[in-house]
């Protein structure tokens, strides 16, 4: 199976425009055979990294929230519509806007395009929890059978370091995984201007890798990147905050964490892809599988409060499910018009 992962520079804040180039970017990795890509953490409109880098700025965030993608929009069609005329899986990676709520979120579309799921990103990391509101329970579903009946599932940046959802994102029986990230910084940017070592790229790429591993599955790595001359449109520019390198670092990883793609310019977008065999995960598993042979669910387990649907037997469910409030119900599907 041919994947694709994405490194690129979102069209900062211009809701139109983002969607313009998140469709380009589908059109050509289609005409390039891939059959599956994950988009970046908030393509749409772009990561608020000035969160950081100066004080609540009210009228940025009001022209933000403008900016961000609703599930109900004609601009969210248009991708449905580009997904189906493309024939590619899509993991779409946004800022979401409901009402006058923003959430971090991702979007699995099918080659048919369908929305076959739709979730939020659990907590909002840090300074983001000015802007981004929490995710409601069904959240925790994270995967869904995909091309060739693959199983693929999506984590959005920070989720990656919390051990209890990984467990349960594995527990999915995840083959092939999409993690979605910002820019991050080099080692240039930590060491001339202060950045924060766990904003890093290297921090960042080792969260991916070790889930590769963990897993075991594939692992597709998107991520942004931002030139020069965007710095002040993003307001980092002449702060910490600013990865002098470009801040891109996307890969594709195997299940032993071998990165499969060649090095690409942190500072240069592109499409890169891997022909990956998803056989290469019955090696890994059959030497370590954390939820399945390689476990004690007789002493440890995880307890999940609502139930999400998960098969696995490791993941204990207790109370009722809310029927009533599923977030891939709410989201409007494909339509002719």
């Amino acid at each position: 199976m041919k994947v694709a992962a994405i490194q690129s520079e979102p069209a900062w804040f211009n809701l139109e425009a983002g969607v313009t180039k998140a469709i380009s970017i589908i059109q050509e990795a289609a005409s390039n055979g891939a059959q599956l890509i994950g988009f970046p953490e908030a393509y749409i409109p772009g990561y608020p990294m000035r969160l950081y880098a100066e004080p609540w700025n009210p009228l940025f965030f009001k022209d933000y929230l403008k900016a961000c993608l609703d599930v109900k929009s004609q601009e969210y069609q248009r991708i449905l519509r580009a997904v189906r005329d493309a024939g590619i899986w899509v993991v779409l990676g946004f800022v979401e806007r409901d009402g006058e709520s923003m959430y971090a979120a991702q979007s699995i579309i099918s080659s048919t395009g369908k929305v076959v799921l739709h979730r939020r990103k659990l907590k909002a990391t840090s300074h983001e929890r000015t802007i981004w509101g929490d995710a409601p329970a069904d959240s925790i579903k994270t995967a869904t059978i995909g091309p060739e009946g693959a199983v693929i599932g999506c984590l959005n940046c920070w989720e990656h370091l919390q051990p209890l959802l990984r467990f349960h994102h594995y527990s999915q029986g995840v083959q092939i995984h999409i993690a979605s990230w910002p820019f991050g910084f080099d080692a240039e940017s930590v060491a001339a201007n202060g950045a924060p070592s766990q904003f890093s790229s290297d921090f960042q790429v080792t969260a991916t890798r070790f889930a590769a591993m963990e897993g075991p599955m594939f692992a597709i790595s998107s991520t942004q990147m931002i030139k020069p001359n965007n710095a002040g449109i993003c307001g980092i520019e002449g702060t910490p905050f600013y990865p002098i390198k470009g801040g891109g670092f996307a890969a594709i990883y195997g299940p032993d964490g071998r990165q499969l793609t060649p090095p690409v310019d942190p500072g240069e977008e592109a499409i890169i892809y891997a022909d990956i065999d998803l056989d290469d995960l019955h090696m890994a598993k059959l030497s370590v599988d954390p939820v399945g042979h390689y476990s004690r669910p007789d002493l440890l387990a995880l307890h999940l409060p609502t139930p999400a649907g998960n098969p696995n037997p490791l993941v204990k469910e207790s109370g009722k499910k809310n029927e009533e409030y599923t977030l891939l119900a709410r989201v409007p599907q494909l339509s002719e018009s």
